[in-house]
């Protein structure tokens, strides 16, 4: 039996930055402090295998 995940079950756009790695802090750009500048966000299955490769390398 195989599963496929896709990257939309791992992630999703980060709301606070809309995607955009960055926002405007007192007039400057600064990285997202939500999604420490990737624009994306784990989701809680993203979490569960990301923890898992960790573990297991």
């Amino acid at each position: 039996m195989s599963v496929v995940i896709s990257t939309d079950d791992l992630e999703l756009t980060c709301p606070h930055c809309n995607g955009e790695k960055q926002v405007n802090e007192k007039d400057q750009m600064v990285l997202c402090p939500k999604c420490e500048g990737k624009g994306v966000i784990l989701t809680t299955l993203g979490q569960t295998l990301l923890h898992f490769i960790k573990k297991h390398t």
